[in-house]
């Protein structure tokens, strides 16, 4: 390990490529996981949407149900 650390050193060239091979690697890493994070961030809310939709639903069909025992309840006893 020693070698290639002498080698670096002693040309600057071979340095400056490596710490840009190295930033384009860690900018390409984060780009990935930005993207990531978006995409998580997307289907986490679509997901909550969804599942709001859904107990609306439930609540509105729950609601007309009670609507319609309580006038059959009311015909019964007239």
């Amino acid at each position: 390990m020693q070698p290639v650390i002498d080698f670096i050193t002693a040309n600057p060239l071979y340095g400056i490529g490596l710490a840009l091979l190295l930033a384009f690697l860690i900018f390409s890493l984060v780009k990935k996981a930005l993207k990531l994070v978006v995409i998580a961030v997307l289907l986490n809310v679509a997901y909550s949407y969804y599942l709001h939709d859904l107990a609306h639903t439930a609540y509105e069909r729950a609601e007309s149900t009670v609507k319609e025992a309580a006038e059959q309840a009311g015909d019964m006893l007239r």
